[in-house]
C-alpha cells in the first residue's frame, strides 16, 4: 500500500470527516470566497492558488475545459450523455426560461432588491429574534410568546411589507447561477427564511386576534415561495423549500385548529394544498443541479482551487497529516477517475427519482459500499467522497418527507370536507399507508414519519356526514369512500 493510500485510509477510518455539502449548507459568496483564499495562502505554507478576480474568472469553468479536454474514453462517454440531455452547467442555464443576467449591485434583481430588505449584516440578528419565538411544532404560542410576536411584527412590519410585495410579482424567481458552482450566492436562502417567518408571524398575530380569514393570504405567500424555491434545480433550493413548506404547514395548522375556523375556509386550505400537490417538482430537477455544481467543482480542482473548497480545519489537518502539496498532486492524479465514478454514482440517483424514496435506498447503499471498496486504494475518489457525495439518501429523505407532509394534510382536509380522497393513502416516506382516524369531532392522519415523530394532521370536522364515523380504522386503497362515508 502506498504512503497516500495509507493516509485516505486512516482520513476516512477517523473521526475527521466534515461534511461540506449538508442538505442546506452551501451559502457561498464573493466575500467568503475571498476570505478563504487568503486564509489559504496564509495557512498553506506560501501554497498560492490562481488568484480569482471577478466572477467571470469562475464562470469561465461553467464550459468544463478540462472535462471537454479529457482522454478518457469512458469519461467523454459520460459527457457526451449528459450533453444530449442538457444537463451541462451552461445548458441548464439556457434551458431555464427564468435565468437572466444581471449585473451585480442591479437593483432590479432579486438578490438585490431581497439583500436590500434584509441586509446581509441584519440577517444573523433577524434569524434569532425569529428562532426564539418561531414554535418547534404546531403553531400555539403563549400569551407572553405572542406579545414579542406582536413587537417584531411591528418592528419589521415595513420589511414584510416589502417582502411580500417583491415575491407576490408575476415574474418572481430565483434561479440558480450554475456558471458560478459553488460560488454561487446562495444567501438569499436566509433572507427567505427571514421574511417567510415574517409571514407565519403576522398569520400569528391575526389568529390570536381571532381573524382566521386574515391568515389565508400569509399562508398563499408561503406556500408560493415553498414551491419555488422547491423547484428550482438546486439541492440547497429544494431542501430550503422542503423546511420552509414545513413551517408553512404549521400555519395550515394554526388556521384548521382555530375555534372560527368554517368549512368554507377549510375548503380554500384545501384546495391551495391541492395546488402544491398538483405541480409537485421531480426530484430528479434538484440532483440534475447538484450534478451541474459537481462538475463545475471538478473544473475548479483542474484548475488549481482545490485548497478553496475545503475548510480551515481541513486546510490544517492535511499540511500536518500528508502536506498540501501532495494532497493536490494526488487529487490531479486520480481527477478523471474521481469524476468517472461521481458522474456515474449521480446518474444512478437521478434515475432512481422515478421510483419512489422508499425504494431508493439500495442504490445510496450500493454507492456507500463502492466508496467503502474504494478507500484506501490508488483509485479512492476523494473529491466525490470528501466534497460531494455528502448526505445524498438524507438529501432524498427531506424531499420524501415534504411530500408526505403535504400529502398527509391534503388527505385529512379531503376527509374533514367530507370529499374522496382519491390515491393519496400512501406515504411516499415509508411506502406504508398513513393511519386515519375518522372520528366524529376531527379527522387525524398518523404514521407520517414514524422514525422521527412527525406530529398528525389533524382537522376539526366543521361539517356533519350521514353515517357513524369508522373510529381508528386505516383507510386502504379502493375503500376509501366507504371508510369515509
Amino acid at each position: 500500500m502506498t504512503a497516500s493510500c495509507s493516509f485516505l485510509e486512516a482520513r476516512i477510518s477517523g473521526s475527521m470527516v466534515v461534511s461540506r455539502k449538508g442538505i442546506c449548507a452551501v451559502r457561498s459568496t464573493w466575500v467568503f470566497w475571498w476570505s478563504i483564499l487568503t486564509l489559504v495562502c496564509s495557512v498553506a505554507c506560501n501554497k498560492e492558488e490562481p488568484p480569482v478576480k471577478t466572477p467571470m474568472d469562475v464562470a469561465v469553468y461553467a464550459t468544463l475545459p478540462g472535462l471537454t479536454a479529457t482522454h478518457n474514453a469512458e469519461l467523454q462517454a459520460e459527457l457526451a450523455r449528459l450533453i444530449a440531455e442538457e444537463a451541462t452547467p451552461l445548458q441548464l442555464i439556457s434551458s431555464s426560461t427564468k435565468h437572466r443576467v444581471v449585473a451585480a449591485g442591479d437593483a432590479t434583481s432579486v438578490i438585490s432588491r431581497l439583500d436590500t430588505i434584509f441586509p446581509p449584516n441584519f440577517r444573523e440578528s433577524g434569524r434569532e429574534h425569529l428562532d426564539k419565538v418561531w414554535p418547534a411544532e404546531g403553531f400555539d404560542f403563549s400569551p407572553a410568546t405572542l406579545h414579542v410576536v406582536a413587537a417584531l411584527s411591528k418592528r419589521y412590519l415595513g420589511k414584510r411589507e416589502q417582502y411580500e410585495t417583491l415575491v407576490s410579482e408575476v415574474n418572481f424567481a430565483l434561479p440558480v447561477d450554475h456558471s458560478l458552482g459553488l460560488a454561487a450566492d446562495a444567501g438569499y436562502v436566509d433572507a427567505i427564511e427571514i421574511g417567510h417567518r415574517l409571514e407565519g408571524l403576522y398569520a400569528a398575530g391575526v389568529l390570536a386576534a381571532g381573524k382566521p380569514d386574515a391568515a389565508i393570504e400569509p399562508l398563499r405567500v408561503m406556500l408560493r415561495v415553498s414551491e419555488l424555491l422547491a423547484g428550482e434545480n438546486s439541492i440547497v433550493s429544494r431542501s430550503a423549500g422542503a423546511m420552509r413548506r414545513g413551517e408553512a404547514l404549521q400555519v395550515l395548522e394554526g388556521i384548521v385548529k382555530h375555534p372560527a375556523a368554517t368549512p368554507t375556509l377549510h375548503r380554500q386550505l384545501k384546495m391551495l394544498l391541492d395546488q402544491q400537490l398538483e405541480r409537485w417538482p421531480d426530484d430528479a430537477t434538484a440532483w440534475i443541479g447538484d450534478r451541474a455544481q459537481g462538475m463545475h467543482t471538478y473544473e475548479l480542482i483542474r484548475g488549481g482551487y482545490l485548497l478553496s473548497l475545503l475548510s480551515y480545519d481541513e486546510i490544517r489537518e492535511y499540511r500536518d497529516e500528508i502536506g498540501i502539496d501532495k494532497l493536490a498532486a494526488l487529487v490531479a492524479e486520480n481527477i478523471d477517475q474521481d469524476e468517472l465514478f461521481y458522474l456515474r454514482s449521480m446518474r444512478d440517483i437521478v434515475e432512481a427519482c422515478s421510483k419512489p424514496h422508499y425504494e431508493r435506498a439500495e442504490v445510496f447503499r450500493q454507492i456507500e459500499a463502492n466508496l467503502e471498496l474504494m478507500r484506501g486504494s490508488s483509485n479512492y475518489p476523494f473529491v466525490a467522497d470528501q466534497l460531494l457525495l455528502m448526505q445524498m439518501s438524507q438529501g432524498s429523505r427531506l424531499m420524501a418527507l415534504d411530500r408526505a407532509r403535504c400529502d398527509a394534510w391534503a388527505l385529512a382536509l379531503h376527509l374533514a370536507c367530507d370529499d374522496e380522497p382519491g390515491n393519496k393513502t400512501t406515504n411516499p416516506l415509508t411506502g406504508d399507508e398513513f393511519f386515519v382516524d375518522i372520528g366524529e369531532t376531527q379527522i387525524i392522519v398518523d404514521a407520517i414519519d414514524p422514525d422521527k415523530g412527525q406530529p398528525a394532521a389533524v382537522v376539526p370536522r366543521r361539517v356533519s356526514v350521514g353515517n357513524a364515523p369508522h373510529v381508528g380504522s386505516p383507510i386502504r386503497r379502493g375503500t376509501a369512500a366507504r371508510t369515509n362515508r
